[in-house]
C-alpha cells in the first residue's frame, strides 16, 4: 500500500447476509474514478469487479489496511466502527437495513446515528450519495479513546484501594 493513503477501505462485517447495495456502489465508484478500493466482502456472494477484495483477514491485517486508508466505509457494526475510530481515519457508516434483507432488523441505524451525532463520521443511508461522500469525506475524529482504558483504570483503582484497605486493617471487599 505504500503509505500514500490513496485507498478506500470498505468493510461489510461478518454477517451471513449479503450487502450488495454497498459493494455494488463502491465498485461503481472504483470504476468511474479509478481510485483504489479494497473491500472486505465477508460471507456474502456479491463480489466487486473493479475493487480488490477478500472475504476475511486477521484483525492485525485489517487494522493495517485501515491505517493506510484515506477513508473507511463500513457497515454500522460496533467492532468495525470501533476499529475505524482507533485508526483515526475519516469514517462513513452505511447501516445494513432490514428492508433490503441486509440484516434481521434495523438496529444498525442506532449506531450509525450515534456516529454522526458524536461527530465521529458521517452516516449514509442512500448509497446514491456515496460518490459525493467519498469525494468529500468527513474530518477524521482524532480524539477517540476506547472506553476499555477507562474501565481498566477504574478496575485497577478499585483493586489497589481494596489491597490498601486490607493492608491497613480496613475491610476490603465483603462477601
Amino acid at each position: 500500500m505504500g503509505g500514500d493513503l490513496a485507498v478506500i477501505y470498505v468493510s461489510v462485517g461478518t454477517m451471513f447476509l449479503d450487502f450488495p447495495r454497498l459493494i455494488r456502489k463502491m465498485d461503481e465508484i472504483a470504476h468511474s474514478t479509478g481510485e483504489r478500493i479494497v473491500v472486505q466482502t465477508g460471507m456474502g456472494t456479491t463480489l466487486p469487479e473493479h475493487c480488490e477484495h477478500f472475504d476475511f483477514r486477521s484483525r492485525d491485517e485489517v487494522l493495517a489496511l485501515q491505517r493506510e486508508a484515506r477513508l473507511i466505509v463500513c457497515h454500522a457494526g460496533i467492532g468495525c466502527v470501533m476499529d475505524a475510530l482507533q485508526s483515526k481515519r475519516p469514517l462513513i457508516v452505511v447501516p445494513r437495513l432490514k428492508r433490503y434483507n441486509e440484516h434481521m432488523n434495523d438496529h444498525q441505524l442506532d449506531l450509525a446515528r450515534a456516529v454522526e451525532r458524536r461527530g465521529w463520521g458521517r452516516m449514509v443511508l442512500d448509497v446514491e450519495t456515496l460518490p459525493d461522500a467519498c469525494a468529500q469525506p468527513p474530518q477524521a475524529y482524532e480524539d477517540y479513546k476506547p472506553a476499555r482504558e477507562r474501565l481498566l483504570g477504574s478496575i485497577r483503582a478499585m483493586v489497589m484501594d481494596t489491597a490498601e484497605k486490607r493492608r491497613s486493617g480496613g475491610r476490603g471487599l465483603t462477601r
